[in-house]
């Protein structure tokens, strides 16, 4: 028979003071060692971030941004001939707070910074200048906001008629807060009051609904829609409810064929771009 009597032989006293000490102490180490990890978060600065989304729609990580640093440069567009007759107008540009969220508003500063070889946008003509009043009004966090979007007012001056201007954007520090991560520190506006082709106009295919693309073409479905055609509301209709592009080129084609008939009968030419290509509203094979 197998004996555990040395197994369980009782410790000595000595030695078993011994090992209760050492286990406390032990013990002792590991709760400093937590209460020193698990201590309150106490700095009291804080900073600004722009946050930038990929393609579907999650918001990419200072890492993310190191690995792919063109996306800083992705520039927001707007223009003013898909939004009918304003003058001015607002983009939203998303960021965030690093830091405690105050119970008061805080405010921020902007500034703009020069884009080379670019026709860069003037602060009073082009848009609302960052450090005027009316800007400073509205360049604030709220209280208990730690993500908010910064506004930048365009207006709508004659020079947009023949130029896509450029505003880059930096967060400047102030008495309320300091710069956050350096990528993500700026963005870049281009905004026109020209006629240009929507990017989304060959991600979406519109080709293939309304024909190619010729700025004539775009005008008059602007004027006779009365609807935005940016490149947002193109997006948005194109994923909820592409069926009603197909309604309106046959509107379009329709209406085309009263005005140019309209046009002949008084003696003038049908709808032509520039290049003397008539304007028509049917689908462009691919590679056309």
């Amino acid at each position: 028979m197998i004996s555990y009597k040395h197994i369980l032989r009782p410790v000595s006293a000595h030695k078993g003071h011994l090992c209760v000490w050492a286990l406390l102490g032990t013990l002792a180490l590991l709760l400093a060692s937590c209460e020193k990890e698990l201590e309150p978060y106490s700095h009291p600065d804080a900073y600004l971030n722009f946050r930038f989304f990929n393609a579907g729609g999650d918001e990419l990580k200072n890492d993310d941004i190191a690995k792919d640093q063109a996306v800083v440069d992705v520039p927001l567009l707007y223009n003013f001939k898909t939004h009918g007759d304003i003058q001015a107008d607002t983009i939203w540009i998303q960021a965030k707070t690093v830091g405690f969220v105050t119970d008061a508003d805080r405010e921020y500063a902007l500034e703009q910074i020069q884009v080379e070889g670019a026709q860069n946008a003037t602060p009073g003509v082009d848009y609302v200048a960052f450090d005027s009043p009316e800007a400073r009004r509205i360049q604030v966090v709220k209280a208990g906001e730690s993500l908010f979007r910064v506004p930048v007012v365009m207006l709508r001056s004659p020079g947009l008629r023949t130029k896509n201007a450029i505003l880059k954007v930096r967060f400047k520090p102030n008495e309320n807060f300091k710069n956050g991560f350096t990528m993500m520190q700026t963005r870049v506006i281009s905004f026109t009051d020209k006629l240009s082709k929507p990017t989304t106009w060959d991600s979406c295919n519109l080709n293939l609904i309304f024909g190619t693309y010729g700025d004539v073409k775009f005008q008059l479905m602007i004027d006779w829609s009365e609807l935005s055609w940016s490149d947002e509301w193109i997006q948005e209709m194109y994923d909820t409810d592409k069926a009603y592009f197909d309604y309106l080129a046959k509107v379009f084609a329709l209406r085309l064929a009263e005005e140019n008939a309209r046009r002949q009968a008084a003696g003038q030419d049908v709808y032509r771009e520039a290049d003397g290509t008539a304007v028509v509203f049917s689908p462009a094979l691919p590679g056309m």
